[in-house]
């Protein structure tokens, strides 16, 4: 059952062919097992994830219609989110002397007030930015798909935890993909959504112009329910199936073809693109081409924008505690610095200027179609210090123009 979507998993339960308890104790069980060969989490709390289960197991058998929305759903969290009594390192080094987190972060809160069970702090990049680095606390999480090979980042671990069946749902950050880009590397769903629309309280954050939290899970309809928890928008009921409702026929956008080869996409991700709009042309869905804001520029604007926030906020204490630090973390946060001000307001002002422009192109169509990644999944040891900046980085253009992406 650990392997069944959220609706399936509860339906299950309220049939009383499994319990809470015995859904918690295996996925704990299983972490147990492949934390050596996944290096999926930091942290993970048996006693209190155990105790909220027995805790629901005691509704379901005495106020079985008054159960939350997600009951029985367990989640982890990347280690750059608070959660009470776990520590945040943000898998750092320089973070492990802090003491265990005193409140969660709103978002935690609400997916535990949606009757969400947390079961521990994911594994991640050093401050979402510094990774896959082999000189941290844990090792980087790896891809549950194939030995050795890169799950994505940085909510590495958010990826890895959910694919490998350790949680039902993850909380991940994004600030340049870094929520899509594991649940594109593992399968899974993941969504970055509008800026500004979740709380960030209680969040590590690595620049306050294009950080995001989203969920990542395993389809569009798990997603859709963590995501309203996380927004307060759910209320307590027992799942309900669905009803089939009539739509009008989506407008999807894809850039014209001159834009899209800046991406320098692999063969692959080309080819599989082509065969996803081919179906979608088949199945009677409107694609238009679209004049989009030239993607250099897109990414030049919010590539300068990131490395310069982050060399702001960490470049000072990573020249006092050099060794605190892994050493991608190091030489990403100390190349920003060569950054001037002129240029870093001239990309605040291109970021303004860029995000009417993009709202201006999409006024007409109900969604751009993007892959989710320029290249398939590489072996660990083979992803460059600088993986993000040697093309343009598809996922960003979302984090700089703040729309949301799925």
């Amino acid at each position: 059952m650990t392997h069944a979507d959220i609706q399936t998993m509860q339906h299950c339960l309220l049939a009383g062919t499994h319990s809470v308890t015995d859904l918690v104790q295996a996925q704990l069980d299983q972490i147990t097992t492949l934390q050596t060969h996944l290096s999926a989490y930091n942290e993970w709390d048996v006693a209190t994830a155990l105790s909220t289960a027995r805790q629901q197991d005691n509704v379901l058998k005495q106020r079985p219609d008054s159960l939350p929305p997600l009951f029985g759903v367990t989640f982890s969290v990347k280690d750059t989110i608070d959660v009470a009594g776990m520590k945040t390192t943000s898998s750092s080094r320089s973070q492990s002397h802090l003491p265990p987190a005193s409140d969660d972060a709103t978002i935690v809160q609400r997916l535990r007030d949606a009757g969400a069970i947390c079961l521990g702090k994911a594994n991640c990049h050093e401050f979402a930015f510094g990774g896959p680095s082999f000189d941290l606390p844990t090792p980087p999480a790896l891809n549950p798909w194939k030995k050795g090979y890169f799950p994505g980042g940085s909510s590495s671990g958010s990826g890895t935890t959910v694919a490998a069946h350790l949680c039902f749902a993850s909380v991940g950050t994004d600030t340049a993909g870094s929520i899509r880009s594991p649940s594109t590397h593992n399968g899974l769903v993941g969504l970055k959504p509008t800026y500004g629309s979740l709380p960030l309280d209680g969040v590590r954050l690595l620049t306050l112009s294009m950080d995001h939290v989203g969920p990542i899970a395993r389809s569009v309809a798990d997603c859709e329910k963590i995501y309203r928890a996380m927004a307060g928008q759910t209320h307590a009921h027992a799942p309900k199936k669905q009803s089939a409702t009539t739509v009008d026929r989506p407008r999807l956008g894809v850039p014209k073809p001159n834009w899209l080869q800046q991406a320098h996409l692999q063969p692959e991700v080309a080819d599989m693109y082509d065969q996803v709009l081919s179906q979608l042309d088949r199945n009677g869905i409107d694609v238009i081409p679209l004049d989009l804001p030239e993607l250099d520029t897109l990414q030049t604007a919010g590539a300068l924008i990131m490395m310069a926030e982050v060399a702001y906020i960490f470049a000072a204490d990573v020249r006092k505690n050099f060794d605190q630090y892994g050493r991608v973390f190091r030489s990403r946060v100390l190349a920003g610095e060569h950054i001037s001000s002129h240029t870093y307001i001239q990309a605040i002002q291109d970021q303004l200027r860029l995000q009417r422009a993009m709202t201006l192109a999409l006024q007409d169509v109900d969604a751009l179609i993007l892959p989710g990644a320029s290249s398939i999944a590489s072996p660990l040891n083979e992803v460059d210090t600088f993986y993000f900046l040697n093309a343009p980085n598809l996922n960003a253009v979302a984090n700089l123009t703040g729309q949301p992406a799925i």
